[in-house]
């Protein structure tokens, strides 16, 4: 049985890694966080280290992971991203602990060539097992080499995903008719969010004003604006604050799905989202979310629901149903990862399969 855990971070934030060491604690799992960014360079020469992932800074990343390893011997390591680390590194740390990875982006698609997945790829051969965010990606995984790839849906977490009664101030600072946080991408989300503005629907949008701003005319960014990154509380507030929850996919990452899918009803908020086959399948349109696939459909189901108020909070109230009903959490996520990891490593000990290389 798995004991002790050690998780590199490779995301940015306390939405990721920091979340699954709560909640493997509260498991019963001793779980600590390896802080792969606080040993780059400082300043600007960090910020570099961090892109072109080479630089003193990365070495002691590797280095102080595998002593790290050595010293602590945990049960399993649990590299989320790992984007910094080397194939050697891997080679190194395996015979101290059972190495297993997970990646919330897609690193197999077409952006397989960014620079930011460059150790990660040479590097997955010598994982011993691999979670990953779509179905999608499990044959892509295995055919590097990888003995045991599993999906792992997103999750919401509820010590941050439930409604909020907001008072007068906070609802007059967060308050939209429609709120959509996340990043910019060049889809559907842009055409959605110009024609919804265009219709005089109060919508806000939030994920980086850097990015956000030169994808949108400067008349529709200065009313859904301005673009800031939240925390995590912010976050939470804004969409208990709004009346609809916006949801879009990425195309870059392929998904059919996303975080926010749980997050949005797990706060009480309706969830009106992209329409893709998943979708289709796990929710309900008009029971427990709805869906759009245009522009057209998104303005239309917008100004259909702000005019029907029962009919969206009754929606709204069956979503959160769904997915706290359905064990949507992190908990219950986790508790999968964990029986497949348990199995993965019982296996390899026993002989039967997931020999180190």
């Amino acid at each position: 049985m798995i004991r002790s855990i050690l998780i590199t971070q490779g995301a940015f934030g306390e939405m990721w890694e920091p979340t699954w060491v709560r909640a493997l604690n509260e498991l019963g799992i001793e779980t600590r966080l390896f802080d792969s960014h606080r040993l780059t360079l400082p300043g600007l020469l960090g910020r570099v280290e961090r892109r072109i992932l080479w630089g003193p800074g990365i070495r002691r990343i590797n280095q102080q992971l595998i002593a790290q390893v050595e010293r602590e011997r945990p049960d399993l390591l649990l590299l989320y991203q790992g984007h910094y680390f080397s194939a050697d590194t891997l080679q190194q740390v395996r015979r101290h602990t059972f190495v297993v990875g997970y990646h919330n982006d897609d690193p197999f698609g077409h952006r397989r060539t960014l620079l930011r997945y460059r150790h990660l790829l040479s590097a997955l051969p010598h994982y011993q097992g691999y979670h990953v965010f779509r179905a999608l990606n499990i044959p892509e995984a295995l055919a590097y080499g990888i003995p045991h790839v599993h999906l792992l849906l997103p999750f919401f977490i509820p010590w941050l995903d439930y409604p909020r009664v907001l008072d007068e101030a906070e609802q007059h600072r967060w308050g939209s008719d429609v709120v959509f946080a996340g990043h910019m991408e060049r889809d559907l989300r842009i055409p959605c969010i110009v024609q919804a503005v265009q219709q005089g629907i109060h919508l806000r949008v939030f994920g980086g004003e850097r990015y956000w701003k030169p994808a949108l005319p400067p008349a529709i960014y200065e009313r859904v604006g301005p673009a800031i990154p939240l925390g995590l509380e912010e976050y939470r507030r804004a969409l208990c604050a709004a009346k609809i929850g916006a949801c879009f996919f990425s195309k870059n990452n392929r998904d059919e799905y996303t975080i926010r899918t749980f997050e949005i009803p797990a706060c009480g908020l309706f969830l009106l989202s992209e329409r893709t086959p998943w979708m289709q399948e796990n929710f309900q349109e008009g029971v427990n979310a709805d869906c759009f696939s245009s522009p057209e459909e998104f303005v239309d189901k917008i100004q259909f629901y702000l005019h029907n108020e029962p009919v969206r909070r009754r929606i709204a109230a069956a979503g959160r149903d769904k997915v706290v009903g359905e064990g949507h959490d992190i908990h219950n996520r986790l508790r999968q990862w964990l029986k497949d990891v348990n199995d993965w490593r019982s296996g390899m000990e026993s002989g039967r399969n997931g020999h180190p290389k």
